[in-house]
């Protein structure tokens, strides 16, 4: 039963309250009972307020009253409700009403013998849709102009739930562009039927990790199927269920990459193989614009390796930062002449600060706003009488020289001792280490003492998962060199290394090199391509690259120029561009019959580098080179330096060598007379001054007094330096026999020659348990007498002088790797010299045993320059060596190596 007060409420209320409009209308015949139209009799409120305004439909109104035939379609018209009524079959159609500009969908019933419409307004959901459609189409536009190819797919999970699919629910037009196949015949297949390689390229994957974590990826990759191939970079993105593929092809980009790698790559071998050092210089200015110094833009290798360092840690730094009195030497007057006016230089210089004492040929020429400077360094050639002299030593020189190859070099070099286990039958089952040089502890991370008598696999696991392992084994069983490259991210390291394996006897030894820097900077090498070619052409070096030329037989004939640089060329009196391309024998005929093309077929052929002098006497051209020729691919890299003028000057140092002998007698000799016949004059000079200062001195005034002084002094100081002379030159020859000597006698006689001036310092001087030894006990007195001396001079302000000798044995294999006597015994006895004085700076330790040099002037302490030029002639006559070790302020201590 319903609740009186609803039953008050009448029908036209409840219809009058819908939403929906409301339409009864009754059917009007003609005189002969024909259907003619249909009289509208109710209208509910919703009719009522949407027509109020435009009055198209009111009550006793007809249907063709109503409807215009001209804007009116055939569902909403006249004949479209007569079959309503007629049939008795409801209809239900949507339509828009032009004068309220409205869509409705309007359903039609016969009821109580006329027609009921109910009218629902339909224009918001119209409009909404429309406006999807539109927003679809905009974005679909949008897809097809992106310059990425998108998808969108929808994740396919097996009977497990897990993801075995994906299909394709939209695409663009770009994707299409790029991959070849008709994006919209592609919607609504799977990605593995369309692109069946997808799965083994590594993107399926990619797309199921997103699909899982909603994170967002993006990875390159290569794709390979009989329709597509090449390499594509992939993002990927999920959006509620579904993900959002964007992708680029990225081929011909990778194309270019490797052809510009290569190019570089052979650009940057043909710098670092070069024998010249070469170097880009950038200026460094002041706030006030002014050339303060320069600083390293681009270097190679050889001038790198001055300082023990690695181009890519010189690149950037200021000069003045590593070579710290390179101005002393004129250096950076050179390129700042050439910075400023643009003028190319070339000039020699003896560089012999910093700890160098080296000869340069060196070229600076301006390069746009920065300085080109090539070096040749010919000290060898320099050196030559030294090395003649030296030659009794030459094989200890050589061991030296070893040792400070492999502890400068940048590489890291280790000698490995294979281990063979018996229970495998003498296989090899790891490597001992057994040699390490220094650079090994910055490239591994680990000390010498972590790795010598180690195992390899103990300490680095991680060699036999990259195959390093196994090239070790193979070099040491067959003694086949081994090269690779290989990326190493295993026991805490992660970086790219260059290694080379030599078999050394039941092992091999290693050399790598960190590469990883050059991995990172061959974007940057790219770059200074053109830098790197105008080096090149502008080398003092001559440098060309050949290319084999075969003959009918498959054998090399010839050879053609794939690149030469004006040095070269300018031998021919061509432009480099007019080389290139030829034949070696068309510009330089007698190279096929004179060795040379023999030397580079044998370089090309073993791929072993040729360095070699020749003698060039044909085709015109008469000079000497230092060449070297390296394979470098299928080709064969040659450098060369003229070093024709130093050839010439070399023979002239050979022939003057035994005029230099004979004059070093006669010298001798004339130092013996010479001594005694200068010494003679002075002692008159100071004579003769001492009668004028006491006889005459009031009547010469002040400055007469002044006068006379100084000459006194500066006679005095004539005389010290005769005599230390004649005694330098006295000791140029070693002496004959030795005989034992107590060093507590020789010291004892030297304090008592010194008493006074201890008395006067206050020194305390201590001299413990001093040895007897083979020498020539007056040149021992002359070591300690110079030494003690120089302790009593150089002593702290104030503070009385505390020196202390002592000494012990030192076996052959335990001296210092710095000490080097030029004949070996077992045993040696090191005397060590101990002061409290002022010091000395440590990078003049080699320099403070040089004749003439001061480290002060002679105001501050008189002298002259030659008390331990003395000490170190002693030394060398006793077959022993010496070294200093001092910090300013905090005195300084001299040992001396003596053979027993």
């Amino acid at each position: 039963m319903l609740p009186d007060s609803l039953l008050d409420v009448s029908l036209t209320d409840i219809l009058d309250a819908l939403p929906d409009g409301v339409i009864w209308m009754r059917p009007v015949y003609d005189a002969e009972h024909q259907l003619v139209d249909f009289s509208i009799d109710y209208l509910n409120e919703r009719v009522r307020s949407l027509t109020s305004n435009a009055q198209t439909v009111r009550l006793g109104m007809t249907v063709q009253e109503v409807h215009d035939p001209a804007t009116t379609s055939d569902e909403s018209g006249f004949a479209a409700i007569a079959r309503v009524f007629t049939t008795g079959v409801a209809h239900e159609f949507s339509y828009r009403n032009t004068f309220l500009n409205r869509w409705f969908t309007v359903r039609r019933s016969k009821l109580n013998g006329g027609i009921l419409s109910v009218l629902r307004d339909e224009s918001t959901l119209r409009q909404a849709n429309e406006l999807i459609t539109r927003q679809a189409d905009l974005m679909q536009t949008m897809l097809d102009g992106s310059l990425s190819g998108v998808l969108l797919l929808e994740a396919m999970y097996d009977s497990a739930g897990q993801v075995d699919d994906f299909r394709i629910l939209a695409t663009n037009q770009t994707l299409s562009d790029i991959t070849g196949i008709d994006g919209q015949a592609i919607i609504g297949q799977t990605m593995g039927g369309v692109y069946p390689g997808y799965k083994e390229g590594g993107f399926f994957a990619l797309y199921c990790q997103t699909q899982n974590d909603g994170k967002p990826r993006r990875g390159e990759y290569y794709y390979e199927d009989e329709r597509l191939t090449g390499w594509f970079e992939v993002s990927i993105a999920r959006q509620d269920n579904h993900l959002v593929l964007t992708t680029t092809n990225t081929t011909e980009a990778h194309k270019a990459t490797e052809t510009a790698t290569l190019a570089t790559k052979h650009l940057q071998t043909v710098i670092d193989l070069s024998q010249v050092g070469i170097f880009v210089f950038s200026p460094v200015l002041d706030e006030a614009g002014q050339l303060v110094d320069f600083r390293f833009k681009t270097i190679n290798r050889m001038v790198a390796a001055l300082v023990g360092q690695t181009p890519d840690v010189i690149t950037g730094a200021v000069a003045s930062d590593w070579f710290i009195s390179y101005r002393e030497t004129g250096l950076f007057d050179y390129y700042r002449h050439t910075y400023l006016t643009g003028e190319m230089q070339r000039f020699d210089i003896h560089y012999n600060v910093d700890g160098f004492d080296v000869w340069f040929d060196v070229q600076s020429v301006r390069v746009d706003n920065d300085v080109l400077v090539t070096f040749t360094d010919y000290t060898l050639l320099k050196q030559a009488q030294q090395a003649l002299e030296l030659q009794a030593a030459d094989n200890q020189h050589q061991a030296e020289l070893i040792n400070s190859v492999l502890d400068s070099s940048d590489s890291g070099i280790i000698a490995f001792d294979a281990i063979r286990g018996p229970a495998q039958q003498g296989q090899i089952i790891d490597f001992r280490f057994m040699v390490v040089n220094r650079a090994c502890i910055g490239l591994l991370g680990k000390t010498i003492d972590e790795m010598v008598g180690n195992t390899l696999l103990t300490i680095f696991p991680g060699n036999v998962e990259t195959g390093l392992f196994d090239l070790y084994k193979q070099t040491t069983e067959t003694g086949q060199p081994g090269r690779t490259e290989v990326y190493y991210n295993h026991d805490g390291l992660d970086f790219w290394l260059d290694i080379s394996a030599q078999k050394l006897g039941d092992g091999f030894v290693v050399t790598f090199t960190d590469v990883s820097p050059i991995k990172r900077a061959n974007k940057a090498v790219e770059a200074s391509a053109a830098e790197l070619t105008t080096v090149i052409d502008t080398a003092q070096a001559g440098i060309f690259l050949f290319e084999p030329v075969f003959g009918d037989h498959n054998q090399v004939v010839d050879f053609r120029f794939r690149l030469a640089n004006r040095q070269l060329a300018a031998y021919v009196g061509q432009e480099p561009a007019a080389v290139i391309g030829e034949l070696g024998s068309r510009w330089f005929p007698g190279y096929k019959t004179n060795g040379l093309f023999d030397t580079y077929l044998k370089a090309y052929v073993t791929g072993r580098t040729q360095r070699f002098d020749f003698h060039y006497d044909t085709d015109g051209i008469d000079v000497w080179l230092d060449i070297m020729a390296t394979k470098m691919g299928n080709e064969v890299l040659v450098t060369f330096a003229d070093y024709t003028n130093l050839k010439r000057l070399q023979r002239q140092l050979e022939h003057s060598i035994i005029d230099l002998r004979r004059s070093n007698e006669s010298l001798q000799q004339f130092a013996y007379v010479a001594s005694h016949d200068l010494q003679e004059p002075l002692r008159k000079i100071q004579s003769f001054g001492d009668v004028l200062q006491q006889r005459f001195g009031p009547e010469l005034g002040e400055m007469g007094s002044d006068l006379i002084s100084r000459m006194q002094i500066a006679s005095a100081r004539m005389s010290s330096l005769i005599h230390d002379l004649l005694t330098y030159s006295r000791l140029s020859a070693k002496p004959g026999d030795l005989k034992p000597v107590a060093l507590t006698n020789v010291v004892a006689r030297v304090l008592d020659d010194l008493d006074l001036t201890i008395r006067e310092t206050g020194a305390i001087i201590q001299a413990i348990d001093l040895p007897t030894l083979p020498g020539d006990e007056s040149q021992l007195r002359q070591l300690f007498q110079n030494l003690l001396t120089n302790a009593l001079k150089f002593r702290k302000v104030d503070i009385a002088p505390v020196i202390t000798i002592h000494s012990q044995e030192v076996l052959l294999e335990n001296l210092p790797q710095t000490i080097s006597p030029p004949r070996k015994v077992p045993v040696y006895q090191c005397i060590t010299i101990v002061d409290n004085g002022i010091g000395f700076d440590q990078k003049y330790a080699d320099r403070i045993f040089q004749v003439f040099q001061r480290l002060h002037t002679r105001a501050q302490y008189d002298g002259t320059g030659i008390g331990l030029a003395i000490v170190k002639r002693v030394i060398d006559n006793h077959s022993g060596a010496i070294r200093a070790h001092s910090t300013p302020g905090q005195g300084a201590t001299f040992e001396l190596y003596l053979p027993i």
